[in-house]
């Protein structure tokens, strides 16, 4: 059976247009002998929910452009569309149009009540078959990680994947990153083929990077699609795993900082565009996020899109940011300079404003997300419509720099100066001036483990970190949180961005729990017994630490919670029987439908 994977980049709810792209792909596709065309998840309506006043017209519209589609597809299709539950966070369903009929997978195989490995539950994974395989449909890492745990009888898995592109999570990449993700053992465990379908393109402030693949049963790479590319690309998957007779592909080196820069280039040329715009506009401050920006919106739009106000804030760097202007060959204007009292950078965002209204530009922002961590390098003005490089942290856009010279020498020194220097309020009233390479790296660590990998205070500090340095940064995090609230949207490259660990207004509580050293072990799970043997509780001692028990009772709950202790084991057959009232009956649930064992206190 021949699979294609049709890789493109479409502008959600433009139906007409979309519809017309994946006919021509359909037929391509056909041409080559295609049996079945696979479609990424984002290419019919994008990944984004529509609000709920709009639902049921566009939803209507997506049941036009899916009956266009089953009568002028030229081979049976896989095309994933938005589903309206009343879920904030949106349902995909997934179709086969095959031959003018659509059948919904996920609903068929719900409704089909498939058994699940073993017989305990209805598999959450559908199932279906076509050319003579047995296909499962996966849409997330936890129906792949069902796949591997569970022995399904299966030929070939169609991932489907949702996932943006983000620097922590090397399966993000998809097939570009072959070696650091999941998929070669998904393929390896499963013992079938793999097909990972990949959208391509930004979508609102998402960034997809593409590379689709085909993987073997053995693991082996038989077709891979470019990163940032569309692209078509077909593989004959057999029911019993073959002897390949040619060498498999050779997958890619992956390379994070020139992955990254590709990244947010395409994020800013769909970000643009998509919105029927051609032109941005944006100021050289003297920073190297600032020059960065420019050079990545030079590649994304073109030289002749981009509009640059070389800023009265970047002082003695005027003339460097004169240099690169010259270099990228982009339009550029001078600001008028100071103002009296004002603050230059709140000169330079008003100038800014004029400028790309001249043009009917986009106008971006230079702040990283070092930056905007600490609130520093923002006046009280901005004209900014995206921040490009506000999920970025001031490390990566060095290491992004470095990389774009070896293309290009494009700046003729990488490296931080004055205007990149950051301060930072210490406890004991002084301020920390961040200026080397070294000490970036050493900042972004403490935010990189605060925000995306959700570490509290005491465990930054247990690796060894300055108390007082990582306690500052986590203060100088939280103050800026206002601010940040009134930026315009980042591209997210990461899983968790600054707006994802949003900490609430008006709450004053900062954690401190650094005093004792034995209380910090406690909340880290990793007790350690005192030396002294009078110090030690010991069971019934009246003398034990309450703080022990407390901790041991919640984490008791937690996992009782997680594990399904609160839903009755008879939960099923509860659901499926009524009294003659129509509500559930049996015990265990009460008048207010409350299933659990306990009560609602």
């Amino acid at each position: 059976m021949r699979l294609g994977i049709a890789q493109i980049d479409t502008v959600p709810g433009a139906f007409d247009e979309t519809v017309e792209r994946m006919v021509a792909q359909s037929h391509r596709a056909a041409e080559q002998g295609v049996e079945l065309l696979a479609f990424p998840l984002a290419a019919l309506a994008g990944v984004d929910v529509v609000p709920f006043s709009d639902r049921i017209s566009y939803m209507r519209d997506v049941a036009d452009a899916v009956a266009s589609l089953s009568e002028h597809l030229a081979c049976p299709a896989i095309v994933a569309v938005p589903m309206d539950l009343g879920d904030a966070e949106g349902f995909y369903e997934v179709l086969l149009v095959e031959h003018g009929e659509v059948r919904p997978l996920r609903m068929m195989s719900h409704l089909h009540g498939q058994p699940s490995p073993g017989g305990s539950r209805d598999s959450d994974v559908p199932e279906f078959d076509f050319g003579g395989l047995h296909f499962a449909l996966a849409l997330s890492h936890a129906d792949l990680d069902d796949l591997d745990d569970y022995d399904y009888d299966i030929d070939a898995v169609l991932f489907l994947s949702g996932y943006p592109f983000a620097m922590d999570d090397p399966s993000s990449a998809m097939g570009a990153d072959l070696e650091g993700a999941r998929f070669v053992d998904d393929a390896r465990t499963m013992q079938a083929w793999l097909a990972g379908v990949a959208p391509v393109g930004g979508y609102g402030d998402e960034v997809f990077s593409g590379s689709s693949f085909v993987l073997a049963p053995s693991g082996d790479l038989v077709a891979s699609a470019p990163a940032f590319e569309e692209a078509l690309i077909c593989a004959d998957l057999e029911a019993v795993a073959p002897e390949l007779p040619v060498p498999p592909l050779a997958p890619e080196v992956f390379d994070a900082p020139f992955h990254l820069w590709q990244a947010v280039s395409l994020g800013i040329h769909d970000f643009v565009t998509k919105q029927g715009r051609s032109d941005v506009a944006l100021c050289l401050d003297g920073t190297l996020a600032a020059f960065v920006l420019a050079a990545l919106a030079s590649d994304a739009l073109g030289p002749l899109h981009v509009h640059v106000l070389v800023g009265a804030s970047a002082g003695r760097r005027a003339p460097s940011c004169r240099e690169l202007v010259a270099r990228l060959r982009v339009d550029h204007v001078d600001a008028v300079g100071r103002l009296g009292d004002f603050d230059p950078r709140d000169l330079d965002e008003l100038q800014l404003a004029a400028l790309a209204r001249e043009h009917d530009a986009v106008v971006l922002s230079s702040l990283d997300k070092t930056a905007l961590a600490l609130g520093v390098g923002v006046g009280a003005v901005s004209a900014a419509t995206l921040c490009p490089l506000g999920d970025v942290y001031r490390s990566d856009v060095l290491d992004m720099a470095h990389v774009r010279n070896t293309i290009s020498p494009l700046f003729r020194r990488v490296r931080l100066a004055s205007a990149d220097v950051l301060r930072l309020p210490m406890p004991d009233g002084s301020v920390r001036r961040i200026a080397t390479e070294r000490e970036v790296t050493a900042l972004d660590e403490v935010l990189l483990g605060y925000i995306e990998y959700d570490r509290p205070l005491v465990e930054l500090a247990a690796d060894g970190a300055d108390v007082g340095f990582v306690d500052a940064v986590l203060r100088a995090e939280r103050s800026a949180e206002p601010m940040r609230r009134a930026m315009p949207p980042v591209l997210a490259m990461s899983s968790h961005t600054l707006d994802d660990a949003r900490f609430p207004l008006g709450v004053r509580w900062h954690d401190t729990h650094l005093d004792q050293e034995q209380a910090a072990l406690d909340l880290l799970g990793r007790r350690e017994a005192p030396s002294d043997q009078s110090q030690r509780g010991h069971e019934g001692d009246e003398h034990a630490p309450m703080g022990a028990d407390i901790d041991g009772t919640l984490s008791m709950l937690r996992d009782f919670a997680e594990q399904g202790g609160f839903i009755p084991s008879d939960f099923a057959s509860l659901m499926s029987s009524h009294d003659e009232d129509g509500g559930p009956a049996g015990h265990g649930v009460d008048a207010m439908g409350w299933m659990s064992p306990f009560s609602e206190n």
